[in-house]
């Protein structure tokens, strides 16, 4: 039977996931700029080792583009809610990477003016990856899903870990109410990858491959490797039971037992 053909077959017994587009998109966060306090941070500076991860982070958020550019010229576009989703997503990424921004430049000389280079992939891979999801079709959905999935998991367990090693009380602030945005989309990336894997074997076995594949966090490509090793080593590198709690949970999802993701990028 088609794989196509086999998915729609088995939704009459995985119900779609429920999860109010619009409303998400209705309510998304935009400008956190009125509730950063700023001020603070000019009396109370964070460390060297903050500024050099939430640089790194908000890089990798600003990157959002580059790969939702990526996603939608794929059979995944076809689904009406979650292109719905992805680009509200996109929005309320563009805001949180905007704050981190906000932080960076309150710790620069008065008049410094941000860095807004435009990320960039290099036009064959974009080609090379459209043509490849396409011919793979329906099942690049488990896998865009799935790597939504895991990116939210390894983003809030970095947002929180930052806070832990720097609590710097308006930081904390400021990581809890983004927290808060990403517990909401990752409620739309974990149930569609539950769904998306049980539909099909050819969905998790492609999976599978392809998260072996993926640098992580998403967005890493866009920065050298010594700042991905510094990102990893600093945040978790006294923590590693926080990275192996996290590829338990990309191993209980559905066709993806024993994959160690992230120890992996880790490189610990």
């Amino acid at each position: 039977m088609p794989d196509d053909l086999a998915s729609s077959v088995d939704r009459s017994r995985f119900p779609a996931p429920d999860f109010d587009v619009r409303d998400y998109a209705r309510t998304a966060a935009g400008s956190h700029r009125d509730d950063l306090g700023l001020s603070i941070y000019r009396e109370r500076p964070l460390s060297a080792e903050t500024l050099r991860i939430l640089r790194y982070v908000q890089v990798v958020e600003r990157s959002t583009m580059t790969h939702l550019r990526t996603v939608l010229v794929t059979a995944t576009h076809k689904d009406a809610r979650i292109t719905a989703f992805l680009v509200t997503w996109a929005f309320e990424k563009f805001w949180v990477a905007d704050a981190l921004e906000q932080i960076l430049l309150a710790h620069e000389p008065e008049g410094t003016e941000p860095d807004r280079g435009a990320l960039r992939t290099p036009a064959e891979r974009t080609i090379r990856e459209s043509v490849y999801a396409n011919i793979v079709g329906v099942p690049m959905i488990a896998v865009h899903m799935t790597q939504g999935t895991v990116d939210e998991w390894l983003t809030q367990a970095a947002y929180t870990r930052t806070a832990e090693l720097d609590p710097h009380p308006q930081l904390v602030a400021t990581v809890d109410r983004l927290l808060g945005i990403k517990r909401r989309q990752l409620g739309f990336f974990e149930a569609q990858a539950r769904f998306r894997l049980q539909e099909s074997p050819r969905a998790r076995k492609i999976t599978r491959r392809r998260l072996a594949k993926t640098p992580w966090p998403i967005g890493a490509k866009a920065e050298p490797r010594s700042e991905t090793d510094f990102y990893f080593s600093y945040l978790f590198g006294d923590a590693p039971d926080r990275l192996r709690e996290l590829d338990s949970r990309i191993s209980a999802l559905p066709g993806q037992t024993g994959l160690d993701l992230l120890r992996k990028a880790a490189r610990l």
